[in-house]
């Protein structure tokens, strides 16, 4: 991290709606589909929500897939911005090996065995993270020829390339608000990294408005689906 002196930027670090592998209980991390019609909705929901609070987007970045892609196009044209989406790899959902294209319930399931729980909520009760039922997905992956990644790969591709744009807009103005879409455990991985775990999963277009000072991260709020309803009722 090289912080400048004074600047602050925010980042508004959002999953992306739904997309047909979602609605489909299909794995779904470096497969890839579009947004389905309430996927696009929520997107333009997300966009009006943060134009009702009178946000102005200075830069818009996303993850390189569709689905990343579509839902940060949808929010910019509903705040009825400019913007050009910059996509960057590091910033794709993790791989999730073996498990993808398969159904849901069924990497769920081998996760939550791992940790001899049955649902996210036992293994909280047992002093684990999210990140550690997502470490399953790695550590079961049934086809070792197509390596899945692990909570940590994801965290350190996906910070630095935080820090990257971070450090970037901060050398362009005093403050920046920045859109950051990426997937789900994505977003897991960089607040556990950061240092903000949640307690839930990041629904469809939840977003986690993060803060970085010349004292370093901080999060105003996380998993947060409040833009996206106001954004709904306007």
């Amino acid at each position: 991290m090289n912080a400048t002196t004074g600047s602050v930027v925010e980042i508004y670090l959002a999953r992306h709606g739904q997309t047909w592998f979602n609605k489909r209980d299909r794995v779904q991390g470096w497969c890839d589909s579009p947004l389905t019609e309430a996927g696009h909705e929520l997107a333009a929901a997300l966009g009006r929500g943060l134009a009702g609070d009178g946000i102005v987007l200075d830069a818009a970045y996303s993850g390189d897939m569709v689905r990343h892609h579509e839902t940060a196009q949808g929010v910019l044209d509903a705040m009825g911005s400019p913007l050009p989406v910059t996509q960057l790899r590091a910033l794709r959902e993790m791989s999730f090996g073996g498990w993808e294209g398969g159904f849901d319930p069924d990497m769920w399931r081998a996760c939550w065995d791992n940790l001899g729980v049955s649902t996210d909520e036992e293994a909280f009760a047992r002093g684990l993270r999210l990140v550690d039922v997502y470490d399953g997905i790695s550590i079961t992956n049934p086809d070792p020829d197509y390596p899945a990644e692990n909570t940590a790969a994801v965290a350190d591709r996906a910070v630095v390339a935080l820090n990257d744009i971070a450090d970037t807009e901060a050398g362009l103005r005093e403050r920046s608000r920045v859109l950051v879409v990426t997937s789900g455990i994505t977003v897991v991985c960089v607040l556990t990294a950061l240092g903000f775990p949640p307690r839930n999963r990041v629904g469809n277009g939840a977003v986690a408005l993060l803060r970085r000072d010349a004292s370093g991260w901080s999060a105003a709020t996380v998993n947060d689906m409040s833009w996206a309803k106001n954004g709904r009722a306007a």
